[in-house]
């Protein structure tokens, strides 16, 4: 029986054999090209990689940063982690803090990562505990992440701190598009690549996924944009992140994302869309590079700018600079385009910007005429089942007449309904949907789960002037949200 069985394997490593040396054979009559990579990581992964170095590749992570960075931005330990070194192991009468999240836990857009929320609650909660318990934060929040990388991080390297608390901070990232496939997908591809590297080295596998695979060109360009997280992804993502916590016996503290809605819809994109990646090919996809690159004119002036942000950052001035300009006069624009319309009436955006010309010339009851026609307009050109990047390339008209009607007194709560439909039709800029939001209010009813809604703390108290840009909270911004924290914190620890 045992030499059968020898004998059986056998035959079947030299049929392998057989099969091997064929495939070598007819591989180097036929010139096929070995696999290809053939799905990008989308532009937010190039954009941080290309234009600040920050990040590296993580197999499990898509990336992650890279280790004990320290300039004027930013600052990571040994571990790839936000801040000073911490063990692994939790040291006696300590209290660890586990903060999961993006960009806006790291404290892009300050002066110091000192500054960030995180750092404020750790500071401060020690002053409430007694003098024989250190407060320690374990900040793992890395720009761009979507709750598809955290959820994975937590399960497989965040209970490795022993945290007696975690705090959720995220959703901007996930409600956005950075290419052709989402987050899931571009995570499953990578967990594949070990494999598929081994394999590679077997000619009959080279010429079996050459058959089998499309055409790279048209898997890149071929396939429609996606956000990077659906809400309904979302969703089961937080909820596996509080399913972890409950299982760990530890406290969870997700903070609701808050939402600037003044923020020009689909115009952040506009700087990037000339950005190169490592390849030396332009990181955005071509439908959005075409859609942000349009000649369309915004409601924005250095009035509203000032109004909202004061003197603001550099980022936030140049997103605004980035608008499309005619360079004329507000009553020769009007002119101008209503000369180009009587040649052409059938084109949304110099409709837009006919309106936009009238806003700028104090007319605003013809601005919202002209407006509404823009928009009316545009949805009958993209018909009843539009692409995501089309709902997104109407964000715009949105926000023009939203604008357009907060310039009338009358019309306030009106125009918050149209500043609202811009933010949840718009998909270039990073700011989390009611979706998303929604969802959160689902994962909170379960145990130990404290939900904080930070869209409430920041209307009552400055609004709009509590962001630095699209979503980053200013310094004030990071302190009220430090003072909600600490108060749920406080409940947790002392009660």
């Amino acid at each position: 029986m045992v030499k059968k069985i020898a004998f059986a394997i056998a035959a079947f490593v030299v049929f392998l054999a057989v099969i091997e040396l064929a495939a070598r054979v007819v591989e180097q009559s036929v010139t096929r090209e070995a696999e290809k990579e053939t799905v990008p990581r989308g532009w937010q992964a190039e954009f941080f990689s290309s234009l600040f170095d920050w990040n590296e590749p993580d197999p499990d992570l898509l990336w992650r940063f890279k280790a004990n960075l320290n300039n004027s931005l930013i600052r990571t330990n040994s571990h790839h982690l936000m801040g000073d070194d911490v063990t692994i192991d939790k040291p006696p009468n300590a209290f660890r803090i586990l903060l999961l999240g993006d960009s806006s836990p790291v404290g892009l857009g300050l002066d110091s990562y000192k500054l960030t929320f995180g750092e404020l609650v750790r500071y401060q909660l020690e002053l409430k505990l007694e003098d024989s318990i250190s407060v320690e934060l374990v900040n793992a929040a890395v720009s761009g992440y979507t709750s598809e990388q955290i959820a994975v991080f937590l399960e497989r390297r965040g209970w490795d701190y022993q945290p007696d608390v975690v705090i959720l901070y995220c959703g901007n990232n996930d409600a956005s598009i950075s290419g052709a496939y989402s987050d899931l997908e571009l995570m499953e591809t990578q967990r594949l690549k070990p494999l598929r590297r081994a394999l590679s080295h077997l000619a009959a596998y080279r010429l079996l996924t050459a058959a089998l695979a499309r055409d790279p060109d048209e898997m890149v360009t071929g396939r429609p944009l996606k956000v990077r997280v659906s809400p309904e992804r979302y969703g089961e993502n937080v909820t596996s992140i509080a399913k972890q916590c409950q299982r760990h016996n530890c406290p969870l503290i997700i903070l609701k994302p808050p939402v600037p809605r003044l923020w020009p819809a689909g115009l952040q994109c506009k700087l990037f869309r000339h950005i190169t990646g490592e390849d030396g090919q332009v990181i955005f996809p071509d439908a959005m590079a075409r859609i942000v690159g349009r000649e369309l004119k915004y409601c924005i002036d250095r009035k509203l700018f000032a109004d909202i942000y004061g003197q603001g950052d550099k980022f936030t001035q140049s997103v605004y600079r980035s608008a499309y300009d005619d360079s004329l006069k507000p009553k020769d624009a009007v002119a101008y385009y209503h000369r180009l319309l009587q040649s052409d009436s059938t084109i949304p955006v110099l409709r837009n910007n006919l309106g936009v010309s009238l806003w700028q010339a104090g007319d605003y009851v013809s601005a919202n005429r002209q407006l509404r026609a823009a928009r009316d307009m545009f949805v009958q050109q993209i018909g009843f089942f539009p692409t995501i990047d089309q709902i997104s390339a109407g964000s715009p008209f949105l926000f023009n007449m939203g604008i357009n009607l907060l310039s009338m007194d009358t019309a306030n709560s009106l125009a918050r309904e149209y500043l609202d439909s811009a933010l949840q039709a718009d998909y270039f800029s990073l700011r989390i949907k009611r979706a998303y939001l929604d969802k959160l209010d689902d994962v909170a009813t379960g145990d130990n789960i404290y939900l904080i809604t930070l869209d409430d703390v920041f209307a009552q108290n400055g609004g709009e002037r509590l962001f630095i840009d699209h979503c980053h909270p200013t310094e004030h911004g990071h302190g009220l949200i430090t003072r909600e924290v600490v108060r749920v914190l406080s409940d947790i620890v002392l009660r």
